[in-house]
């Protein structure tokens, strides 16, 4: 039977529901404590990273130049800069994780409470709509708290990162400027209209791999009985079946993702060119120095990857919508199976 198809406004709304959900609970000033230090945190590194490339360009040029003196002092300032991002990055993950953590436990709870009350969970035992309940509240779970906080905490990274170097990029170069904002943009539109395939392909692949590892837990829990019918064969067949329908499918993501690589691994090495065709003619008539041509380097990659989150993230939120989808699609048919 084909699965129920959820429409993406209701998973959406479904998904601001469970933000609001959590941030009205008990744990939800905890919760907005930690999101609120994780922005700052973000703001924290951006402004280490803009301090960064100016250390750079110098640092650069003092090597050129082979005034010692200058590279010693920027040397120190360098690895203080290092030192600090590094401080930074790693309270922000501790803080990422912990909040993460936090958010699946309210999350689990809830649907493990709604899926046993009102005898839902029998009313859908069975169910060919709701396919493998159990790994919905365990895995489906943790992997939708988990990348929906690294999805928000990314986008916020990439508006703060646009808004730290547009001006750089902008000072150095207003064509490299726009270069950076028209090459996202086009990059990111290709991607989506490569990858689109990969969000049904993951929804099912995730749904056949579940019905796998049941067919081989069915097997263990009965043995006995299998030896004692001499069913050994018939369950041989089922495993193989279920082995080669989610081999299959998974086939075609790879086709999908080839489609997808191929065009992301150009675009992100033309990153590293791009800078330097536009900024290396000014250094070599004398217009700037050596060192910007790094900060330009930096600054475009920078603002690139900020507008490129759909090229760089792409498989990743293919798999996401598919395990929002998934659970979308269980709290609904479990809340009509409680009427």
């Amino acid at each position: 039977m084909e699965r129920q198809k959820i429409p993406h406004k209701a998973t959406a709304a479904r998904l601001v529901r469970a933000v609001r959900a959590f941030s009205s609970s008990e744990s939800g000033w905890t919760a907005k404590l930690m999101f609120a230090a994780l922005i700052v945190l973000l703001c924290g590194a951006n402004g280490l990273n803009v301090v960064n490339s100016y250390v750079n360009r110098s640092f650069m040029t003092s090597i050129v130049e082979r005034n010692q003196g200058q590279f010693v002092r920027l040397a120190v300032v360098y690895i203080g800069v290092f030192a600090a991002s590094t401080v930074v990055a790693v309270i922000a993950r501790f803080i990422e994780e912990r909040l993460a953590l936090l958010w699946r436990e309210f999350v689990t709870a809830r649907m493990i409470g709604v899926y046993l009350a009102d005898e839902a969970y029998y009313r859908l035992s069975g169910s060919a709509e709701l396919t493998n309940p159990d790994q919905r509240i365990s895995e489906d779970a943790r992997t939708f708290t988990v990348t929906t906080l690294s999805f928000a905490l990314m986008a916020f990274n990439s508006a703060f990162t646009i808004v730290a170097f547009s001006e750089v990029l902008w000072l150095i170069s207003p064509l490299l400027f726009v270069v950076s904002v028209t090459y996202a943009a086009c990059g990111s539109l290709l991607t989506i209209a490569l990858g689109r395939p990969l969000i049904k392909l993951n929804y099912d692949q995730l749904d056949k791999e579940a019905s796998f590892r049941l067919g081989l837990i069915h097997v263990r829990e009965n043995a006995e009985s299998i030896m004692h019918d001499h069913r050994e064969q018939e369950q041989n067949r089922r495993l193989l079946d279920q082995l080669a329908d989610l081999a299959a499918n998974f086939r075609r993501i790879i086709a999908v993702n080839r489609n997808v690589g191929f065009f992301t691994t150009g675009y992100n090495w033309l990153i590293q060119i791009i800078p330097a065709l536009i900024v290396a003619p000014s250094y070599m008539s004398g217009k700037v120095e050596f060192g910007v041509i790094s900060q330009a380097a930096v600054a475009f990659s920078a603002i690139v990857a900020a507008f490129s989150l759909i090229v760089t993230q792409f498989q990743s939120l293919s798999n996401y919508a598919a395990v929002t989808a998934r659970l979308s699609a269980m709290v609904q048919l479990t809340e009509t199976a409680q009427r």
